[in-house]
């Protein structure tokens, strides 16, 4: 009996070669003279990279209407702040007591709230026109308001905004002003559908890197931006693995009002000139023309150069004038003074 197994043990080996050789024979001239493990490889690797998580992976899909320039305070008081984890662009601006206010550029429509709102000074009224805002503010400098109304800027003005206007504000009883103005975007747009505004032209939109590009530049994890005032110190951090930069103020981490981080892929440095007006230490920001930017994405800086012509738009360009193209995601515009310190 085992002499029988065998045999045919045998001889199914013998025919499965046979079967084999003749298969080999009959379709080589079918087969690749060579195979190229590399090109697998290669198409494994890009599976691999198109599976990859992006930090804001709808971006580009994302429904746009006219944005609310909102201005907010950023002092210590004010903080956490409501509304910016929602903003498409986010500006910090330097003013007096070695201060900053934010200007956050919010194109959505949903029902979010807004604040704490502020005072506007001449320089955000240019740059909420950039971004084709209507300005969220309560008063302002006396240059700022002319501004406003001899330009006819449309705004929506808490103070002097008569009752209309102020009705779709509120103060939080539980903080002290001026640190407790709010309001809703939805309140904010039905008044502006009141005062007859176009509400459906969304902001201009900076170049974004195509997928197949590489983010060049020098190693910048960590930035610190030295803002005069040492409760207005920034600091971001970035997440390796997340893609984005955390921010932080004053040494802790810089939240919403519902607790959450206020992240970003992209930050820039805008260096300007300026001048002080009064000696409350009022200042002018100098933003035509052209001057030093250090842009960083994914843990990365280049060096650059801000341009705008009055009344158009900044951009942001490397040494040879190429527009340098961002991440999908929010930015944050760090407007600050000639000469003031950043570290990174």
């Amino acid at each position: 009996m085992r002499r029988r197994i065998v045999k045919w043990t045998i001889i199914a080996l013998i025919a499965s070669v046979i079967s084999g050789t003749a298969a080999f024979y009959y379709m080589r001239v079918y087969a690749p003279e060579k195979i190229n493990f590399d090109l697998l490889t290669n198409q494994k690797e890009k599976e691999q990279v198109e599976e990859e998580e992006v930090p804001y992976p709808d971006w580009q899909e994302r429904e746009r209407v006219r944005a609310l320039a909102v201005v907010m305070d950023n002092t210590e008081s004010a903080r956490p702040q409501s509304g910016l984890e929602y903003a498409e662009t986010v500006l910090e601006l330097p003013v007096e007591g070695g201060l900053t206010r934010l200007l956050a550029i919010i194109a959505t429509d949903d029902i979010i709230t807004v604040g704490p709102i502020r005072s506007i000074r001449p320089y955000i009224v240019d740059l909420a026109k950039e971004y084709n805002g209507v300005i969220v503010h309560a008063g302002g400098s006396q240059q700022a308001l002319e501004q406003v109304e001899d330009n006819k800027v449309e705004h929506l003005d808490e103070i002097y905004g008569k009752n209309l206007v102020s009705a779709a504000f509120w103060r939080l009883p539980d903080r002290q002003k001026p640190h407790n103005l709010y309001a809703s975007i939805d309140s904010l747009r039905k008044v502006c559908g009141e005062l007859k505004y176009n509400l459906t032209e969304p902001p201009r939109q900076r170049p974004t890197l195509l997928s197949d590009e590489e983010v060049n530049g020098e190693d910048a994890e960590d930035i610190t931006i030295y803002y005069p005032n040492r409760k207005s110190v920034v600091q971001y951090l970035y997440d390796k693995e997340e893609k984005i930069f955390i921010r932080h103020m004053a040494d802790k981490p810089h939240e919403s009002e519902q607790g959450k981080h206020l992240t970003t892929p992209n930050i820039i440095i805008q260096y300007v000139s300026y001048r002080y007006l009064d000696g409350d230490g009022r200042i002018q920001l100098i933003m035509h023309g052209k001057g030093e930017a250090l842009i960083f994405r994914e843990g990365k800086v280049v060096s650059g150069v801000w341009q705008k012509e009055p009344g158009g738009f900044t951009k942001f360009v490397d040494r040879q004038g190429k527009e340098i193209p961002l991440l999908d995601g929010p930015v944050w515009i760090q407007v600050v003074l000639k000469g003031m310190r950043v570290d990174y």
